[in-house]
């Protein structure tokens, strides 16, 4: 763990290590995004000047909550993971997980909340944080790793976010090896989003799995071959507050507005139509323009001032919904499409790729971060050059 200046990027592009490239369509490059969430180490200098922070500090509460959260080792996998796909390196979250987990919804976990269901700032942190201090952390950590994702996701074909989770359960029963994550925790269990999470324009479907069905599989085959012991969403779903989540909606809904503005072209200087979007792209839950419209929307909340741009709002959006309706084909023809963005969680058990002392973390594991990396990158080289060929054939 370590202390940064406010003039560094929270979210970087790390360079790939030297290594061997499969052989793939040249064509998917570009198309490709790899990334890690909580293998940052960064705390920013500013939460120091705070002095419970810096007692935290000073007597290894942080230290001890930054070891026992980091993902050991995800930087690493995906490093290899990048060099034996070709690419120019993968992109991390440098603030440290113990400051703010960007795999959540913005906000403070409520005491003792699940994991699936904390917020990006918790325990042991948030409790000494001020509220000035929070502002902080969400405006310029935060918000500025959601425009790098923004940026870093838009025309990618498939996202693979590499994760590292504890050798065991709480029970004592040793996890997978490999765990691919593709579904949220609510779907699983109540077959829809909660509701009011995102804009009910949103089809709850598209979250039954964030990644074509035979991507997922080409990767899980090719390390089960491998030796690798995989499983597929255990011992935990997607969190509903998760990138892979949080970027369904926001992917669909830029695919609609890609259409919707083809057939409408003199609708995407509208205002009441830019509106309309900034409010469904609002998927972090951080846009207070797209928080003001739902309120209006769905809550029948009426604002101070000028309601007349709200009102040109409401009727783009009803302009919209009348679109989506009469084109009952449109969900499940992008759900199905073969240039739907895949997004998935790879989970790799932390005692593989790093090793520990008594729990505390000792150095990685090179070789076998390779091999799993390597591994995942020979699936994918497959995917592209057969399976996915296969598909677009068929189209």
């Amino acid at each position: 763990m370590r202390v940064c200046s406010t003039s560094e990027p929270c979210f970087q592009r790390v360079p790939a290590p030297p290594g061997e490239a499969f052989a793939y369509p040249e064509r998917y490059r570009d198309q490709l995004l790899i990334d890690t969430l909580h293998d940052g180490d960064a705390v920013p200098s500013r939460l120091l000047a705070n002095p419970l922070v810096k007692a935290a500090w000073d007597d290894g509460t942080l230290q001890d909550a930054f070891e026992e959260h980091r993902d050991w080792g995800a930087d690493l996998v995906a490093g290899h993971l990048a060099a034996a796909l070709g690419l120019a390196g993968h992109h991390k979250v440098a603030t440290a997980r113990v400051v703010m987990d960007f795999n959540r919804f913005p906000g403070e976990s409520p005491p003792d909340a699940d994991p699936l269901e904390r917020r990006a700032l918790g325990e042991p942190l948030a409790e000494l944080l001020t509220h000035d201090d929070k502002r902080h952390v969400l405006e310029d950590h935060y918000d500025a790793v959601s425009r790098g994702m923004d940026r870093a996701i838009t025309g990618r074909l498939l996202k693979l976010a590499i994760h590292t989770y504890d050798e065991h359960n709480d029970s004592r029963t040793r996890r997978p090896e490999v765990s691919l994550l593709t579904r949220s925790d609510s779907y699983q269990r109540d077959s829809r989003l909660p509701y009011g999470l995102f804009d009910p324009l949103f089809p709850h479907v598209l979250v039954e799995s964030c990644a074509k069905p035979i991507v997922r599989d080409r990767i899980a085959l090719t390390l089960e071959r491998a030796g690798f012991a995989v499983e597929h969403n255990y011992p935990y779903n997607l969190p509903d507050g998760s990138v892979e989540i949080r970027c369904q909606p926001w992917l669909f809904f830029q695919h609609l507005r890609g259409q919707y503005e083809v057939e409408y072209p003199a609708r995407a200087a509208d205002p009441g139509h830019t509106r309309m979007w900034e409010m469904l792209l609002n998927t972090n839950l951080r846009g207070t323009g797209g928080d003001a419209l739902s309120a209006y929307l769905h809550r029948f909340q009426l604002p101070p001032g000028d309601v007349a741009p709200l009102e040109r709002a409401r009727e783009a959006y009803e302009e919209l919904s009348a679109w989506i309706g009469a084109r009952p084909e449109l969900i499940e023809r992008y759900r199905r499409s073969p240039d739907r963005t895949s997004t998935i969680t790879i989970e790799v058990r932390k005692d593989l790729v790093w090793r520990f002392d008594g729990g505390r973390p000792v150095g990685p594991r090179e070789d076998v971060a390779k091999e799993v990396a390597r591994t995942i990158a020979q699936a994918v080289a497959t995917y592209l050059s057969e399976d996915r060929e296969i598909q677009l054939d068929r189209r």
